[in-house]
């Protein structure tokens, strides 16, 4: 017996937004999304720098650390990425003023 074609592409599947984040403990989680609070202060400087540290925070999370070097890794990111946003925002500004 022939076996049927598949008649859905993949496409027409919705995708999961939060398969990344499965699996992570809750403070891995709010780790990781800690960054996004960049958006609030800094609108599309702060979403960029907070988008990018995101990413990067996810990576840690899944990556083979322990817990504490994971956290100081995530704090040091989130610094990171509010420092990059503070100077992005001063240089335009001197830029435009």
């Amino acid at each position: 017996m022939a076996q049927l074609p598949d008649l859905l592409p993949d496409s027409a599947v919705k995708p999961d937004r939060w398969a990344q984040f499965r699996g992570l403990s809750p403070w891995q989680a709010g780790g990781t999304v800690l960054p996004l609070v960049l958006i609030v202060v800094g609108g599309l400087l702060g979403g960029l720098a907070g988008g990018a540290a995101t990413m990067i925070n996810l990576k840690i999370a899944r990556s083979g650390l322990s817990s504490a070097m994971q956290a100081l890794a995530m704090v040091g990111v989130v610094l990171a990425a509010a420092i990059a946003y503070l100077v992005a925002a001063a240089l335009l500004s001197a830029a435009l003023g």
